[in-house]
């Protein structure tokens, strides 16, 4: 798609001329005769005329000068974004000793001929402690029995065998409890029972929750990644589970621990309603022992104390990174400077700009798309006299930059089980792994976006008053932020901003999790409004409302044409256009479908009649879809969808089904 045209100034002949009479009127109103053949209008025409060529020709300023007139504005193009994923550790055998993961450990993708490897670290150190059950609870017919452990594992006899009981009701369970934290972890479940007595239920999805203790005494849901026992009823077998990322120690019997609980629930792990057990499963012995950990990585290298050069003792001195782009320096991410005679080195301290640096503040100005380290540059005042902006280090002082992280861009949206190099061997670490697909990476703003966005820029000033201010300062705060809509307040309401996380490649079907902002994201954003709010203006901070719409088409296939193939181009073409961040009749960066623009049955007629292949469409129908569990409507939905001024509109799933005529 070509650059949309950037209008530096739009008056045109017509309105020069008109503005110089009306200038007259008002500075000389003694000059009445304002016709064509006057003199004075003559020369005002010809003048227009000179002008309106100049701002012809400014008009298609090249894209170096444009770029350079942004760079004298302070504007600079945004920074990538890093992908985000989790990454799974397994160990060879359930620790007997605590495993530590080191923060920034490193993991990527094999590295081939033709590609680099791409990596990922880890945000924060772990350790996968040597657990085992210190107590075992069976919860049936409304008391809490405790049936103790012995060295880790829990042996039932008699009665106490039967976790549930008979027949088993929604609510009872079975309990471990550990001494130490349990979330983030990856729990395997030793179980022997006897075999089929857990009667009356499917093995291969049993109707059993798998929950931990978590705030406020509340339970959060575990992960259940195997299940080999098929609800208690294989005889030995193990269980595999990924717990949440947050555990706390609750009370029960007498035991202040975190829970692990197995209850019987009223569905199936799917979530469909089961039969019930007609027998409690019979349970010999159970144990349990961390095997892994989940942890959070960030598409990022490090590194450490690279230097930078020597300075030499002038102004507005840059140094480039070895590596670029950068990712937005964190804590303790500086440059330091040592002087000539000195031993120490001295943090400086970064800065958005020298606008009120003196030249006795260390500062520096990072650019992170570019690398580039900036110190203070000296102006020439109005008077003639020279100001510095920023210290200089004396000529000869050793710079170097403490630490940095380079990365980002959409090539860190990697694929699930793509991350399985270890760069680093850890003892007892036997694999590690991305169970769901990294999202998040960003590439390096364009400077078609940042043209765009340099008029809103200096429109707003970095105050939040209008609902304008709010969306463009929200797309400022994060490079994450896809879409904004401001919903204005009643008088003394609260200002309520609906965000759209960025997703990239979006041209595909998009899942509810991937649109929604997380918290991180929405505390980001939150800090960056709450700088540049108005005082006493409340902001709040929501997900963008989205109205989920499925599509059923048939469509007959021209002869020569692939019906395969014409599915999958169907399929494409209404996952694009039914799209919230590029849907609609986008035409440029950050468009999508238009806040609160009804859809039209009609136009989806020519969205699939486009496809190559199509013959026509034999049926269409448009279902209203539930994004959270995709089902539909029962019902097809009326040839207009109207939706509100803050909704949007979203893809459920498709169906497509073509038909080729007979030769």
């Amino acid at each position: 798609m070509s650059l949309p045209e950037i209008v530096l100034d739009d008056r045109r002949f017509q309105d020069l001329v008109d503005e110089a009479r009306l200038r007259i009127s008002r500075a000389c109103p003694e000059w009445t005769e304002h016709n064509a053949s006057d003199p004075g209008i003559m020369l005002i025409e010809l003048f227009a005329w000179m002008t309106d060529m100049l701002i012809y020709r400014l008009n298609r300023v090249p894209d170096k000068l444009h770029v350079a007139l942004l760079e004298l504005l302070g504007v600079r193009l945004a920074a990538p974004a890093a992908a985000t994923a989790d990454l799974r550790f397994r160990l060879a055998v359930p620790a007997e000793d605590a495993v530590h993961i080191p923060v920034e450990t490193e993991v990527g993708t094999l590295r081939t001929a033709n590609d680099a490897a791409i990596v990922f670290q880890t945000r924060r150190g772990f350790t996968i402690p040597a657990a085992r059950p210190a107590a075992y609870l069976v919860q049936r017919g409304g008391q809490i029995e405790d049936v103790g452990v012995a060295d880790g594992e829990a042996r039932p006899g008699g009665a106490d065998r039967l976790p549930f009981g008979t027949p088993p009701t929604v609510g009872e369970a079975l309990l471990l409890g550990f001494a130490e934290p349990l979330g983030r972890l990856l729990v395997r479940v030793d179980v022997d029972a006897s075999e089929a007595r857990g009667a009356g239920v499917d093995p291969d999805d049993p109707p059993l929750c798998w929950e931990v203790s978590g705030p406020d005494d509340g339970w959060l849901e575990a992960r259940v990644l195997v299940d080999r026992t098929g609800g208690f009823n294989y005889g030995s077998g193990t269980i595999e589970l990924e717990l949440p990322s947050r555990t706390t120690s609750t009370t029960l019997a007498g035991h202040r621990m975190h829970w692990l609980r197995c209850r019987v629930d009223g569905r199936t792990r799917s979530g469909a309603e089961a039969p019930a057990f007609s027998h409690p499963p019979e349970i010999y012995r159970l144990t349990a022992a961390p095997i892994g950990a989940l942890l959070g990585a960030a598409h990022a290298a490090s590194e450490q104390d690279q230097a930078l050069g020597e300075s030499d003792g002038t102004p507005g001195q840059t140094f480039r990174l070895r590596h670029r782009p950068i990712l937005a320096p964190a804590s303790g991410e500086t440059l330091e400077v040592r002087e000539p005679a000195g031993v120490n080195w001295q943090g400086w301290e970064p800065q958005e700009s020298f606008a009120f640096s003196t030249d006795r503040d260390r500062h520096f100005v990072v650019d992170p798309a570019d690398g580039e380290i900036s110190l203070g540059p000296i102006i020439r005042e109005a008077d003639g006299s020279w100001t510095q902006y920023g210290a200089v280090p004396p000529k000869g002082s050793a710079l170097r930059f403490t630490r940095y992280r380079h990365g980002g861009g959409r090539r860190g949206n990697v694929i699930a089980d793509k991350l399985s190099v270890l760069k680093t061997t850890i003892p007892g670490i036997a694999s590690v792994t991305n169970p769901r697909p990294a999202d998040g990476g960003i590439d390096a703003e364009s400077l078609a976006s940042a043209r765009l966005r340099a008029s809103m820029e200096f429109r707003t000033r970095y105050r939040a008053v209008t609902a304008n201010d709010f969306e463009f300062l929200a797309g400022e705060a994060s490079a994450q932020v896809g879409r904004v809509v401001c919903v204005p307040p009643e008088a003394g309401g609260t200002v309520r901003v609906h965000i759209l996380s960025r997703v990239e490649p979006a041209d595909r079907q998009l899942e509810l999790g991937e649109l929604e902002p997380d918290e991180e994201l929405l505390a980001e954003v939150g800090a960056y409004l709450d700088e540049r709010r108005v005082l006493g203006t409340r902001v709040e901070l929501l997900p963008v409302r989205l109205r989920g719409v499925s599509v059923v088409v048939n469509v007959e296939t021209s002869l020569r044409s692939d019906p395969q193939r014409v599915e999958q181009d169907v399929e494409y073409a209404l996952y694009t256009y039914l799209n919230p961040l590029v849907g609609g009749r986008s035409v440029g960066p950050g468009d999508g479908w238009e806040f609160g623009r009804t859809l039209n049955q009609g136009e989806l007629y020519g969205i699939v009649q486009s496809v190559e292949g199509v013959d026509y469409v034999k049926i269409l129908r448009v279902y209203l879809t539930d994004l959270k569990t995709g089902e539909r409507e029962g019902k097809p939905a009326e040839t207009q969808i109207p939706i509100e001024s803050d909704e949007l509109i979203a893809s459920g799933a498709h169906v497509v089904k073509t038909d080729q005529p007979e030769s």
